[in-house]
This record gives C-alpha cells, sequence and structure tokens, in this order.
C-alpha cells in the first residue's frame, strides 16, 4: 500500500486513510481511537503501548498528552502529541504499523539530510558575513587614528572599533569555543573570612542596607572563601587572581549564603578582590568590569544552571582580559 501524507482542513491523510485531528502548539494530536484506527490494531494495545511508554520515562505524560472538549462527549478527551504518536508507531505488531515505521524513517532520513545542508549553508553564510564584519570593525579602528577626520567621526569609530571585542566573546560563546585566557600568575592579597566580613559591614553602613543583609544562614559563605584556595597534590585548582575572582564571584552569588544580599556581596567582594590584588583597573585608568557588565555578569551567574559554571567562569575571565594596546 502507497503511503501519503497530506493536511488538509485540520486533517492528516495517511496510508489512504483520512483521520480527524487537532493541530494545535504545533503539532498534532490524537485520541486512542484515532491510533487503533491509524494502525488498524484493537485499542486495548495502544492503551498498554501508551502506559509502557509512560512508566519507562520515555516520554513524559504531563507534557505530552491534553484533555481536549470533542462532540457527542460529555467529558473532555485525552489526546496524545506527535511524540507519542510515534513512540506507538514503532512499537505496534500490524502490516499498517510497519508501513508507518517506513514512512517515518524516509521522512526523518530526508528532513535531517536537507536540515543539516540547508543549516550547513546558512551557517557558512552568517561566518562569511561575520568575518567580513571583522574587517569592516577593524578598518573603522584604523580610521579613528586618521588626523584630519573631525571629532565627531572618531568619536564613532572609536566606540565601534571597541565592541570588536564583544563580538568575538559572542561569536565564541555560540560555537562552544570560547578560549581560558591566562591571567596573573600569583595573587599579592589573599582574601580570608575576617576581611570578607569587614568588606560587607562597610558596605552596610555606606548604602544603608537592611538588618538583613550580610546576614549567614550557614557555612556557605566561609566554604565560598575556602574554595578559591583549594589545592590538589600541591598545587592551586585556581592559581590565577582572574580565576581566584572569577569563582569567587560565582560561588557567593550561587551558594546563596546570606538573608539578604547575595547578588551585591557577591560583586563588592569580586571588585575588592581586584582592587586589592592591583588588577581592578587597566593601564589606563578604565575599569577592567564596568558597572553594567559587572551587573550582568552577577545577574547571569545568579540565574544560570550549576552544569553551566565553567562556562560562566570563562565569560568572566573573557571580560577581564586585557585589551591589546592599552
Amino acid at each position: 500500500m502507497k503511503i501519503n501524507t497530506d493536511i488538509h482542513k485540520g486533517g492528516v491523510v495517511l496510508y489512504k486513510n483520512r483521520l480527524e485531528v487537532r493541530l494545535e502548539k504545533d503539532t498534532v494530536w490524537l485520541t486512542q481511537k484515532n491510533m487503533a484506527d491509524l494502525f488498524n490494531i484493537e485499542r486495548s494495545v495502544i492503551t498498554k503501548h501508551i502506559g509502557n511508554i509512560f512508566k519507562t520515562n520515555e516520554l513524559n505524560e504531563k507534557s505530552n498528552v491534553q484533555k481536549m472538549h470533542i462532540a457527542d462527549s460529555d467529558k473532555p478527551v485525552a489526546f496524545y502529541n506527535l511524540d507519542v504518536i510515534i513512540s506507538v508507531g514503532y512499537r505496534v505488531n500490524s502490516k499498517q504499523g510497519t508501513q508507518f515505521r517506513m514512512w517515518a524513517t524516509s521522512v526523518l532520513r530526508k528532513h535531517l539530510v536537507d536540515g543539516y545542508t540547508l543549516n550547513e549553508k546558512r551557517l557558512k553564510r552568517v561566518e562569511a558575513k561575520y568575518r567580513e564584519l571583522q574587517k569592516v570593525v577593524t578598518l573603522i579602528g584604523n580610521v579613528a587614528a586618521v588626523e584630519g577626520l573631525s571629532q565627531e567621526a572618531r568619536g564613532i569609530a572609536q566606540v565601534i572599533a571597541e565592541y570588536s571585542r564583544a563580538l568575538d566573546i559572542l561569536d565564541d560563546f555560540d560555537h562552544e569555543r570560547l578560549p581560558k585566557p591566562p591571567g596573573i600568575k600569583k595573587a599579592s592579597f589573599d582574601l580570608t573570612y575576617e576581611e570578607g566580613r569587614k568588606i560587607i559591614d562597610i558596605m552596610k553602613g555606606q548604602f544603608k542596607a537592611s538588618a538583613l543583609m550580610g546576614q549567614e544562614k550557614d557555612e556557605g559563605f566561609k566554604s565560598s572563601i575556602r574554595t578559591i584556595y583549594q589545592t590538589f597534590d600541591g598545587k592551586d585548582l585556581y592559581p590565577t587572581v582572574q580565576e581566584k575572582a572569577a569563582n569567587l564571584l560565582y560561588f557567593v552569588a550561587k551558594n546563596h549564603s546570606f538573608v539578604d544580599g547575595n547578588k551585591r556581596i557577591a560583586a563588592a567582594l569580586f571588585v575588592c578582590f581586584l582592587q586589592k590584588n592591583k588588577i581592578l583597573h587597566r593601564r589606563d585608568g578604565s575599569k577592567r568590569i564596568d558597572d553594567n557588565a559587572l551587573v550582568a555578569l552577577t545577574l547571569m551567574i545568579a540565574a544560570s544552571k550549576p552544569s553551566e559554571r565553567e562556562l560562566m567562569i570563562k565569560v568572566v575571565l573573557n571580560l577581564m582580559v586585557e585589551r591589546p594596546g592599552i
């Protein structure tokens, strides 16, 4: 039997059999009865397969089943989305089930091949445009140094050129090739728990914070400080000042050791640690991490997943890199 597929007025034609289905949320929905008709098999078999699919956690029942009202029914009926339909189709033992698997496999193969080819071409075009943009940005930066250029044009050119570093970081982030830049090998200042508490107390006095700010819930804050000085086999796990600073920001922001002010405290300790190690400012006097970047980094870390820790640390390290020629 030849297999045909078509979508027309809310129906999908499979195997020359027309089924009325629901088209919602970018997927199709069938009842158990629909699936029994589709695969020409007893409904009890469909019920058994669906039960096994959810029992073995192959699919999540809550996100793949939807109760809908239909005509001639006094109560909502369970509809199952395309993921469930495909899973059932690969289980049923019938002629229609075999034909379904042949059809699904051919469609998926075509989708994967065509999709890969399309995305490969698209990525190549995007990469080519990005490289072209990089060249343009470099040229603009060079133009900024040309004598006789108006002050306004020079300022605009300089601003655009300065963002080339941000473009590089975003591109490396997207392509999962963000490097781990080298840093200063030895810290001249070691943060202790007592010094950390002193910084927090100064913050509370300066910003008139609530009485709950800086109140510790557990030993988490002490643990955060100890962690950045951890060693293995006699060697620092975080050997550079930048690595210690980035991990300090991460651990204090994520451990939620305080009743209030976790993000503010993490950011303050981060900049004080850089200051006391004499790398808060670049050689030209500008902040290595400006105010907006500090806010963005702290919020990004607080909202990140634990599995993304290494990526978050790399982002912080890349933003602290000394810019060439400055």
